[in-house]
């Protein structure tokens, strides 16, 4: 009887630990928003923490928001190169501020050699789909392209075209 009891009590002992972890699991997960809220109150520290794991698992706004503190130096040592790898990586997952950041490295050379196919390329695709009210980023993107082409051969606007066409298929699109 004597044994019954303990092993009752451990075992309620063990569900109430258990139950406890469990409520408590909701509130231990770091969301994307808390990241995003971290970065945009200018908790660098915070946001790096929050985002890293999830930029690294291959979510895209985090990583694009990884580019964004490695090329301004917000919370970790300013790396330009560091800054393109995750905006490729975020445009390659679909994000379209890490399109348009990415293209504009390639096209002005920052933290990568200049390239005026893969410029066209990002900066097309986020022309496509950055949000109704990121205009002035849009316009941007298309004032940049228009002068990309006047420097491209055709044959590398037409290496572009196919492969904006080709991005658009893969991300989703028409």
């Amino acid at each position: 009887m004597n044994s019954t009891r303990w092993t009752l009590a451990i075992a309620a002992a063990i569900a109430l630990a258990l139950f406890t972890v469990l409520l408590a699991i909701p509130f231990m997960t770091t969301t994307l928003s808390d990241g995003v809220q971290a970065y945009s109150q200018g908790d660098y520290a915070t946001a790096y923490k929050d985002l890293k794991p999830m930029a690294a698992d291959g979510e895209p706004t985090a990583q694009y928001i990884l580019g964004e503190m490695y090329r301004l130096g917000q919370g970790v040592k300013k790396d330009e190169a560091a800054a393109v790898k995750w905006y490729k990586k975020a445009a390659e997952g679909g994000s379209p501020e890490g399109q348009y950041a990415l293209g504009m490295c390639y096209a002005t050379g920052v933290g990568t050699e200049v390239d005026m196919i893969g410029a066209y390329q990002w900066l097309s695709l986020s022309i496509i789909r950055l949000a109704s009210w990121q205009n002035e980023r849009r316009s941007l993107a298309v004032d940049t392209r228009s002068k990309l082409l006047t420097a491209m051969d055709q044959s590398d606007v037409e290496k572009a075209k196919a492969l904006v066409l080709s991005w658009d298929k893969k991300l989703g699109g028409g």
